[in-house]
Order: C-alpha cells, then structure tokens, then sequence
C-alpha cells in the first residue's frame, strides 16, 4: 500500500504534500507547516480501509510509519501508535495471553476503527472498541500537543471516541485488552439456491445467544453473467455465517451443535469449519480479502431483524437481481455494546441489536451510493419492524456521506455537542474529516 491509496484505491488522495512522521512532535510539526499555507487543509490516513473521498490540495499526514506497541499486562493495557494495524497489536499482546477488541480484519489500523465505534469479535462480551479506549495523544488543528482522558481535556476524549477525524491527528491511543488467549470460531458455508430456509434458522439462533457469542453472516451473490469474476463465484448466493465464542470451549461446542442441528432439522445443507483458533489467528473467521482494492457500502444500525425481512434481503439478493458481486453483512451487536461505558463517549444507537451492510467492489467508472445498495437497504422497510432503520454505522460506511446522512449515526443533542466542539477545535475547518459533523 501506499500513501496515496491505502487499502480502499477508490478516489485516491493527491495532495500537494505528503508527510510520514515517526512521533507526535513531528505530525504537531506538519500540522503548523500547513497553518502557514494560504488555504490550510489536512487529511491523516494510516491504512486506509475507511477512506471516503481523496483531498486535492494540503497536507496528507500518513501515520502508517507510527507503529510502535507496548503492552502493560499489568494494568491489561496497550499503547499503541495511530499507524498500528490490529494483527501487530494482537502479535504484542498474545505472548501475555491478552486479546484486544479487534474486528473481523487484523490488517485495519487501530485508530480509525476503534474511533469511529469498533464492532469486534469480542465486543459482545467487553463493548465497542471506543469503549475501551482509556486515553489517546492527538495533534489538534492549531498544532498543538494533547492528551485526552477522563482526566484531562475530558470534553475532547468524549467527542474524539465517536468522531476522531474531526478534532485533529492522533497519534496514538492507550486500549484496554482482555485476558482471551483463543476462541472457538471459523464459519458455515450454505447454498441459498439449495437451502434458503437457512438465513432463518440462524437468525432464531442467533437471537438466543449470550455475551460469550459473536454471530455474523454474510449472503454473498453475482449474476451468472459476471466474466469480471473467477467461475466459481459466477451465480452465487451463499450464505457464510462467521462465529466466535470467547466462553468455555465444551459450551460453545454445544451451541455449535444446537445450530446444526437445527440446520439438518430444516432440510440445510452445510460445510463447517469451526474450531479452537488461537486469537492471533482470528483473521481466518472471516477471511476477508487482503489486497488492495475499490469497494463501496451502505452500513445502518437495526433495532431488530424480523423473519420477513431476513426473507426478503435473501430474495433481493438472488443472482439474477444483482449486477456485480455483493456482500449483504448482518452482524449481532447487544450484550456490553448496549451498556452505556464508564466514561461515556459520543457512540449513538446503543439500543441497536443488529448491523446491516451491502457492499461491492467498484470498477473505475461507477459512483456510489450504488443503485442496487439503497433497492437491497429498501427492504429493511418491513412492515412488521416499522421505523426500522435507527442510522448509520459510519464503520462500515464505504462511501461519502451528505451532512443528513451523517447526522443519523449520532443521537441529536450528541450531535450539536460535537458541532460545537468542532467549532472550539477547529474553527477554520482544518481538517478534512472523513465523516464531518
């Protein structure tokens, strides 16, 4: 990867300067170079996986090179830089038999997920991975040096663990990490076209599950006609349910167990992977891709998930009813995630018990939002839900967002606290955000 693209190639950067710092002194450095210029502007990526729209002009601050972690089994904490990805953080902590809440792809750096929510594979059990964020070092857009915690500029920590970009560059965070040396996880593959009843049986199944359980499942397709795609994913509509169970392993085998059983009850069809996987290897559980690429999403929270609708995102997903590869992701949320943290941050939709997301890679010449994205997230609408979409989850949001769309991810006077806290830190509009409040 490089600075320009990072991980997400679509609407690469093209600045008019790249900075690489290796400390905070040198981003404060960068950041007061910019002030100097006629139209001050800065962009920070790390990896670039969450990259909505490319800067034209100003100063791209790459923290890729801030990388540095360092574990404190004493206290179950890691400070780490902002340009660490997950798979070197959980390569620090593993020897000390200590877990962080990473999600389903160790390669995403740590300070652009976790400050815009963080669903983890262990977030059921522990929370959002903003939740667990205990203080972080940010340069803000006058240049300045801070820390921020429940101690020190407490204003700045609420607001950073919710809507980071908008406040400056951080540069590194201190995490809370758990005493998890492995989880019982890997996935069940299903043919939809054979057994379409399955998307029901794991939703009935995941409903009664408790914290030790993380549950998603992904209902992948393309049209037969799709010569862009290797033959074996033309015409496909599978469902791929991904598990991780954090508890006692002989207890997640039963749960194991009572899912496929329930699945060869309703006449499914079913491949399983599923075993004790050391954490450092969780990546496997979802297997998503690891190289560069264009892709884009809609992602929105879900008070629930009623039978008609898991009905109708598997009919409105069938081969013949997309144009190109597509990602239907329905991920469990609940448990610690609907508990309010001890130093509450700026995380909306709490009360959401499911995450919905359509995504599909892009070819050079398509804009999003996709056409075929809002017709799939159009049948949310069921009646037995009713206002069924509570907003969106900007973690999982692939794509440029208008000020509304924004808004929604945030409770409302949430909202006006951080645009009144941009205004404080940010008057002149310095940084460009990825997701602007």
């Amino acid at each position: 990867m490089n600075s320009i693209t990072g991980f997400q190639i679509d609407h690469p950067h093209s600045p008019d300067r790249i900075a690489s710092p290796l400390t905070a002194t040198e981003v404060a450095a960068a950041v007061r170079s910019e002030l100097s210029s006629r139209s001050p502007l800065i962009a920070v990526q790390s990896t670039g996986h969450g990259r909505t729209a490319g800067m034209r002009s100003g100063t791209l601050i790459d923290t890729s090179r801030m990388n540095d972690v360092a574990v404190d089994p004493s206290t179950c904490t890691v400070t780490a830089g902002a340009g660490a990805r997950f798979a070197e953080v959980m390569a620090a902590t593993a020897p000390h038999g200590l877990a962080p809440l990473s999600g389903s792809f160790p390669g995403v750096g740590i300070a652009g997920y976790s400050l815009s929510g963080g669903v983890g594979l262990l977030s059921r059990k522990y929370g959002f991975a903003a939740d667990n964020v205990l203080s972080a070092e940010i340069v803000t857009p006058d240049g300045e040096i801070r820390m921020a915690s429940a101690q020190e500029n407490p204003e700045l920590f609420w607001a950073l663990r919710g809507a980071g970009s908008n406040f400056g560059v951080v540069t590194s965070l201190t995490m809370r990490v758990f005493p998890i040396v492995e989880v019982l996880g890997g996935s069940i593959e299903i043919d939809l076209r054979v057994s379409p009843q399955a998307g029901q049986v794991w939703r009935e199944w995941a409903m009664q599950q408790g914290r030790d359980m993380m549950t998603a499942a992904a209902i992948c397709s393309a049209p037969t006609s799709a010569e862009d795609l290797p033959a074996f994913l033309r015409g496909i509509h599978q469902l791929r349910i991904q598990v991780a169970w954090s508890g006692g392993t002989e207890l997640g085998r039963a749960e194991v167990a009572r899912l496929e059983h329930a699945l060869v009850a309703a006449g499914a069809e079913f491949a399983s992977s599923i075993d004790v996987v050391p954490f450092a290897r969780t990546g496997e559980i979802f297997a998503e891709p690891d190289e560069p690429h264009s892709y884009g999403s809609e992602a929105f929270f879900l008070p629930e998930l009623g039978e008609q609708t898991m009905v109708d995102l598997i009919e409105a997903s069938t081969p013949d009813r997309v144009p190109t590869f597509t990602v239907i992701g329905l991920r469990l949320l609940g448990g610690a995630m609907a508990k309010a943290p001890e130093t509450a941050n700026a995380l909306g939709h709490r009360e959401a018990t499911w995450l919905f997301s359509v995504l599909s890679p892009l070819n050079e010449s398509e804009e999003t939002p996709l056409p075929h994205h809002l017709t799939i997230a159009g049948e949310l609408g069921a009646s037995e839900i009713g206002d069924v979409l509570l907003g969106r989850s900007l973690n999982f949001t692939f794509r440029s967002l208008d000020a509304k769309e924004i808004a929604s991810a945030f409770e409302p006077d949430d909202l006006t606290r951080l645009r009144s806290l941009r205004d404080h830190f940010d008057p002149h509009r310095v940084m460009l955000a990825q997701f602007a409040v």
